[in-house]
């Protein structure tokens, strides 16, 4: 993400402070960006709330403000976009910054259930071994009660719904605490455990390491009563990238090999990246060519409009070829896979990840099972970044806009076929066991 700070942003531009009339251009600019630039703008937005709220912002703007007082005011903006790939970033080179200099920022990657924070690893310390289990609650952050984090979170944070909204703010969670609360380097947490509370003091000097296991974002195993398990967390990887296309091609070598007709793939948490990334997957799932969307238009821009602008002109709204060269053709008869499929899907569920789960769907090539998608099952994608002109703060937009296979227009999540309950604070992945269980019946 590094990539993204701006070429002029320094750790003494961070501490600059603007005039009124520069931060009433940035905001001016932000709107005009947006609505510009998003595929379906109309679609995902309130104009009246749009316009209301970009009035408020500016009745609050002063001269003197930096960039991150400047931030907890035009950030309330994002909530309003109704879209997880449209947001003005919590202040990416501050946070960086602050990384490069010493300075530690939260340890600790998180999950939320029921409006409360839990631990989404097993985590120990080395200096003194301390454990702590996943699942463990966290009560509050320096005297700050997690509900009361996550309502202001969610509040700033990005995505269709306020509950994804708060799944999301987790993903840049020591972000998060840096921008709006300044939390960084000490933190005095009061979490729960085994029914007990308890206090935790975290020091810059603490080294914290995942102890549960796998931590790398995809990987293949073998489960008992020999089950398939293809654990993928990211399709965050490149169109070409070797490692990922050699993981899915010796998972199923594997799985023909030893002959297995029983599948789990997890995508719970998956929060996207390439949708080319869930097409290899899915080409070894089909016996016949088949596509990831129904239709898919894509927003030009100065940035996407192709070399010397062969697509067309920057605002022009074009159609992707998804029928043709978009499709997903069957990977070698040998390897494709012909048993039962069941593939896990959660809120966290999003963007290429959301493609994948309705392309398994609607070409019924596996059970759908576990919780509701918090994004809509009709996406927008290939996020392009750009900067307000003053403050240089980094905003993401979104420049294509994707119709599931089905051809459904409907804005409603991804609904599993069997739904299953989330238990944050158990130990037991029910329903991975769920879907085990499934897999075993005749």
């Amino acid at each position: 993400m590094e990539s993204w700070i701006h070429k002029d942003v320094n750790s003494s531009f961070t501490e600059r402070k603007f005039s009124k009339q520069e931060l009433a251009a940035d905001l001016a600019y932000l709107k005009k960006q947006m609505a510009e630039r998003h595929p379906a703008y109309s679609e995902f937005t309130d104009q009246q709330a749009i316009d209301h709220q970009h009035a408020f912002i500016e009745s609050q703007l002063k001269d003197g403000m930096t960039r991150q007082e400047f931030f907890r005011i035009a950030g309330k903006i994002n909530p309003l976009f109704n879209d997880g790939h449209s947001f003005i970033f919590p202040l990416l080179a501050e946070t960086s910054f602050d990384k490069k200099s010493g300075h530690k920022i939260f340890p600790f990657r998180l999950t939320v259930n029921g409006g409360r924070l839990y631990l989404e690893h097993s985590y120990s310390r080395k200096s003194d071994s301390i454990r702590l289990d996943k699942g463990t609650e966290i009560i509050s952050i320096n005297g700050v009660f997690s509900s009361d984090l996550l309502n202001e979170l969610q509040s700033y944070s990005h995505g269709e719904t306020e509950e994804l909204r708060k799944h999301m703010g987790t993903l840049l969670f020591p972000y998060w605490l840096n921008a709006l609360w300044d939390f960084k380097d000490h933190f005095h947490l009061r979490i729960k455990t085994q029914q007990q509370q308890m206090s935790l003091e975290l020091t810059p000097l603490d080294q914290w390491e995942i102890t549960d296991g796998q931590v790398q974002d995809n990987w293949f195993r073998v489960l008992p009563q020999n089950i398939a398990y293809l654990r993928l967390g990211t399709f965050d990887v490149a169109s070409a990238s070797a490692d990922y296309s050699e993981l899915i091609q010796t998972s199923f070598t594997e799985i023909a090999e030893k002959r297995i007709d029983k599948l789990i793939i997890d995508v719970r948490g998956n929060t996207g990246g390439q949708t080319d990334a869930g097409a290899e997957v899915i080409s070894y799932l089909t016996n016949t060519t088949i596509h990831q969307s129904a239709k898919a238009t894509e927003k030009l821009t100065q940035e996407t409009n192709g070399l010397f602008g062969y697509k067309g002109k920057p605002g022009e709204t074009i159609e992707l070829d998804v029928l043709n060269a978009e499709s997903i053709k069957p990977a070698d008869k040998h390897l494709q896979f012909g048993g039962k499929a069941v593939v896990l899907i959660n809120e966290m569920t999003y963007s290429a990840g959301i493609v994948f789960a309705t392309t398994v769907q609607d070409h019924q090539l596996a059970t759908l099972m576990g919780q509701a998608t918090g994004g809509h099952a009709n996406q927008t994608g290939n996020l392009v970044p750009f900067y307000l002109p003053n403050t240089k703060l980094l905003v993401l937009a979104p420049s294509r806009y994707i119709i599931r296979a089905s051809g459904s227009h409907k804005k409603q999540p991804v609904q599993p076929d069997i739904l299953t309950d989330y238990q944050a604070a158990s130990e037991q992945d029910h329903t991975l066991l769920a879907a085990s269980l499934l897999l075993q019946q005749k």
